[in-house]
């Protein structure tokens, strides 16, 4: 498992970032199914207005905190305006007044409608108003199946069963959590001390008696992030001055270059081993997705084309093009502790050579993403099971907000679709704009043509390894993060046999 720390059970500090981390202990006022429909959690029925603009909901009569207490709509209330207030966790601007009616009954009133408001009611961890404070994180109270029993910051935690859970009675008297890192989570299902263990892709064909790799589909991808700004720009990340800018890969030529020429499968077969599939944005498949934006790639010798229509030439012949003095090169920063994104920083910039473009992968910690990420290029990831995040990664809206837009990236057409998605008052007319922000014919962020400010390259296969006889539940395709994906279904765990 991945390290719970800098969640800490708290929204406010990022629980909730990985959507189904918040569901061992946490509910929320919706959640999703296997089929990945928004369905009542905490509330026991809700409905949205015809303008879209007040959205109520009733909170289950038989909710009640890990304490004993009820769950009131007080408490969904003041959980919202808390998070409203903070502003930097999740976007709530648009949320002009919370009301809990009375102990049963929420209203959110809008200031415009919001198509993507769903997925933060189904992300969104509800706090008791009457428990929350700053030491929330040693002593956390919440209305989902366990509790929390015993936490070790960096090490595990603990849970025993909610005994006023709402739901069916959950399966198991105890589960523990280790925080360990890749391979020291192999070693310990190979000592058979735990039952189950992510894996990455590089260790899969590892065989433990006892314990079967499964495998689970996912719209959890993997992409570069390309600086848009030349050099010599300024801008924040997370509240930080930074700098921002690459005179390469601010160059459309350069970037569409690599957007058709590198080889998706080949890097599926070499990073992933087959576990996953080739990705063209963000959000293949999904009901929100453009299937012009998917085109035959590999393609060097138009790549090159590319970059010889751009003005790169390689005119000393080393294999590197050049323009105005400058060759064609740049850093790949990757977590050097992500054996996946390791593998795929090196694997690119090996496929990046034979288009004349030479890529310096440098391993560094996520710190030092954050702090050089906006003036070089970096193996990013995403994806949700919702369309928002499209607007958070290519809005000039959100540019110098949290890590949004990592290529500080801007085209206005881009920006008219994205807000007419947000805008819209049904999923359909939504869909409709997130797909013309993706491409209209003439402009957009993906496609052979598109401005490629990130270039996406595969969607993986979450990968674990399970005891024999654990049943994980059935599982909705599972999201970005693979250290939380599988806890959307934990109420439902048990062994089968």
């Amino acid at each position: 498992m991945g390290d719970i720390a800098g969640g800490e059970f708290d929204p406010l500090k990022g629980w909730g970032s990985r959507p189904a981390q918040i569901r061992p202990i946490h509910s929320s006022l919706l959640a999703i199914d296997s089929k990945v429909n928004f369905v009542d959690d905490l509330a026991s029925k809700y409905s949205v207005s015809e303008d879209a603009l007040v959205w109520s909901f009733t909170v289950r009569d038989n909710a009640r905190w890990s304490t004993g207490e009820p769950v009131t709509a007080q408490d969904v209330a003041f959980t919202y305006e808390l998070l409203k207030k903070d502003g930097t966790r999740f976007d709530l601007s648009f949320v002009d007044k919370i009301v809990a009616v009375d102990d049963s009954h929420v209203e959110f009133r809008l200031s415009e409608p919001r198509s993507t408001f769903v997925s933060e009611l189904s992300e969104i961890p509800i706090l008791p108003k009457a428990h929350y404070g700053p030491d929330y994180s040693s002593d956390p109270i919440g209305s989902g199946p366990y509790r929390v029993k015993d936490f070790q910051d960096g090490q595990q935690v603990i849970l025993e069963p909610n005994p006023y859970w709402y739901g069916d009675t959950v399966k198991f008297t105890k589960l523990t959590f280790l925080f360990l890192a890749e391979d020291a989570a192999l070693a310990a299902a190979k000592s058979g001390s735990v039952d189950i263990a992510y894996v990455p892709p590089a260790f899969a064909d590892q065989k433990i008696p006892g314990m079967t790799l499964q495998s689970f589909e996912t719209v959890d991808s993997r992409g570069l992030t390309l600086p848009t700004l030349p050099a010599g720009n300024s801008g924040k990340i997370r509240g930080n001055d930074v700098k921002v800018g690459n005179d390469v890969t601010s160059d459309p030529a350069v970037r569409r270059a690599l957007n058709i020429g590198l080889d998706r499968e080949g890097i599926v077969e070499l990073v992933l081993q087959g576990h996953g599939r080739p990705a063209y944005t963000l959000v293949d498949g999904l009901p929100w997705f453009n299937e012009e934006t998917v085109f035959e790639d590999g393609r060097t010798d138009d790549a090159k084309q590319i970059l010889e229509k751009g003005g790169w030439a390689d005119s000393d012949g080393d294999g590197i093009v050049e323009k105005d003095g400058a060759k064609a090169q740049f850093t790949l920063l990757y977590p050097s502790d992500d054996q996946l994104r390791s593998d795929l920083a090196l694997v690119v910039a090996d496929q990046a050579r034979k288009l004349g473009i030479e890529i310096t992968a440098k391993g560094t910690t996520w710190d030092g993403i954050y702090l050089d990420g906006k003036a070089n290029a970096v193996t990013w990831g995403g994806g949700r099971h919702h369309a928002h995040q499209l607007f958070g990664m290519y809005s000039s809206k959100t540019i110098d907000t949290g890590y949004n837009n990592m290529p500080q990236y801007s085209n206005a057409a881009v920006d008219k679709h994205l807000s007419a998605g947000l805008a819209a008052t049904t999923p359909e007319e939504a869909n409709k704009s997130w797909k013309l922000a993706q491409w209209d014919g003439k402009s957009g962020f993906a496609g052979e043509n598109g401005d490629a400010p990130i270039v996406w390259l595969v969607r993986i296969d979450h990968l674990y390894l399970v005891r024999d006889g654990l049943d994980l539940g059935d599982q909705p395709i599972q999201g970005h993060g693979h250290e939380w994906a599988l806890f959307n279904t934990i109420a439902d765990w048990k062994w089968s046999g």
